[in-house]
């Protein structure tokens, strides 16, 4: 098992079994939360409250760091509302993706926010910058160093395939810099070349949760039609 990889997880049934095979850490994403509650991978269906009901709920099943996704919708106050939130319910850390912001000034604006206001050692913020491709990697350099000046040292790069990586090493030095397996055009042994941080894997897990649904929906109607 290596060392940089942190499993995503969207149940208890999940979070104890990995926990039971040597993960110290698991990561609750939000769409896959929302897909376990309500069928969809759309996080925006899924209310804060739910979410946050939710994670608390997996957070006393396990010993294991907890990991989870702070969403915003509406600005720094209800940013840093989210972060004390989940910090209370027993996260070790959170994620801020860069996509829920409009533009760059608005994501500097509600990192130097939850800076002002997030000061326990023992808890990490962590940066996804989920829009490299869009934004190419002038942006992300400066997203990156954006974090770093509000006292975010841990990079999540997101939505990456293999080819990308080659460009990612222009910035491998400048940040701790962690990836996502959120598609299936990152694979785990070209992620690993980067030696980032950790991984986390997000796409497995969706794509197991579909195939566990459509198998146990099959068994029971072969059970019920025909005993």
């Amino acid at each position: 098992m290596s060392a940089h990889f942190i499993p995503a997880a969207s149940n208890a049934l999940m979070v104890k079994h990995l926990e039971s095979a040597g993960f110290n850490s698991v990561y609750l994403d939000r769409c896959l939360l929302s897909t376990q509650l309500l069928g969809t991978f759309d996080a925006d269906l899924l209310s804060n409250q739910a979410y946050l009901n939710y994670v608390q709920h997996l957070t006393t099943v396990s010993d294991m760091n907890v990991i989870a996704d702070a969403y915003v919708s509406d600005g720094s106050d209800s940013l840093r509302a989210q972060v004390t939130a989940l910090q209370k319910a027993g996260c070790n850390a959170v994620v801020v993706n860069d996509a829920n912001f409009a533009d760059t000034k608005t994501f500097e604006n509600a990192l130097n926010t939850l800076n002002q206001a997030t000061d326990d050692d023992d808890f990490t913020v962590i940066a996804k910058l989920d829009g490299f491709v869009k934004y190419g990697l002038n942006e992300l350099q400066d997203r990156i160093n954006i974090a770093k000046l509000n006292g975010i040292d841990q990079i999540i790069i997101s939505s990456i395939t293999n080819d990308d990586l080659v460009i990612i090493k222009a910035v491998i030095n400048t940040a701790v810099i962690s990836l996502i397996i959120d598609n299936a055009k990152i694979t785990y042994f070209d992620a690993q070349q980067l030696d980032p941080e950790f991984i986390l894997d997000t796409y497995h897990v969706y794509q197991g949760l579909n195939q566990a649904a459509k198998m146990i929906s099959h068994n029971m109607i072969i059970k019920i039609f025909m005993g």
